[in-house]
């Protein structure tokens, strides 16, 4: 039996560069690594990209993520909300999804005290592993919540302009974070763990351009490039459409194994 249960957060600041499918598989394949052991992936962002993608349906009216943001006395209410996954869609029988929905967004307004907590309360006393699906925004009440609650945060990214923006902007985010808990005296407990990139390459060949995000990833974040790094197949956007897991293709495997190999090799170890 683990001893201490993943919490790790896939985070950036721009929109559509693979953050939702690093959440997604990361999770599975800590699903596969700990097939006696549940994961959790917490759908926090108000597009509700992985609740689409999963299918997954809240288990009554308004019982989605929202539901934890927007109460206080929410310890163990991670277990009650996840829901199940469609095995017969290639989702392992362990996963389950908190979904998300649109009017989430509206926690950011949230007044309330210590309502930047309320995620990691609703972990309490839940056996399970756990990934969260950030929004992709700046440090609202959303992301505090979700940086809170985790004990590691993973930087998706593709090789291109809005992914090099969106890694800029969710490292400064953290970094603030962890410098106001500084500040108040509380532990650090959040590790970086490094940029994951996605939708890299495809076939033999990379463009100069994505040579170039590389190049000033090395320069601006020396270090964070996590390896391998996660080709591009049609069938990921394809199986993302009809809802279904695209790691039991054949096509989609060099993708899956990309990202199992970074889970392994980097996420659990860190």
């Amino acid at each position: 039996m683990t001893e201490q249960w993943e919490r790790c957060a896939a985070y950036s600041e721009s929109g559509g560069i693979t953050k939702t499918m690093t959440t997604i598989s990361l999770a599975v394949a800590c699903a596969e690594e700990h097939p006696d052991e549940d994961v959790i992936v917490a759908d926090c962002d108000p597009r509700g990209a992985t609740t689409k993608l999963t299918g997954a349906e809240p288990v009554g009216p308004g019982l989605h993520i929202g539901a934890i943001l927007g109460n206080d006395d929410v310890e163990g209410w991670a277990d009650e909300l996840a829901v199940p996954l469609d095995p017969a869609a290639g989702w392992p029988r362990n996963l389950r999804v908190i979904p998300s929905q649109r009017k989430v967004s509206n926690q950011e307004k949230n007044p309330d005290d210590h309502a930047d907590v309320r995620l990691l309360r609703s972990l309490q006393g839940v056996r399970a592993h756990t990934f969260f699906d950030a929004p992709n925004r700046q440090g609202g009440l959303i992301i505090q919540n979700i940086l809170t609650a985790a004990r590691k945060v993973v930087y998706a990214a593709k090789p291109n302009e809005d992914g090099l923006d969106g890694v800029d902007g969710a490292k400064e985010t953290v970094a603030k974070f962890r410098a106001h808990r500084a500040s108040l005296g509380m532990p650090d407990h959040l590790r970086e763990v490094g940029i994951i990139l996605g939708a890299a390459w495809r076939g033999a060949v990379w463009t100069r351009d994505a040579l170039r995000a590389v190049e000033e990833f090395e320069n601006t974040s020396p270090g964070m490039l996590l390896r391998p790094f996660v080709p591009e197949r049609v069938i990921v956007l394809e199986s993302r459409a009809a809802g279904v897991w695209y790691g039991q293709y054949e096509s989609g495997k060099p993708v899956y194994e990309a990202y199992r190999e970074i889970y392994n090799t980097k996420v659990r170890t860190t």
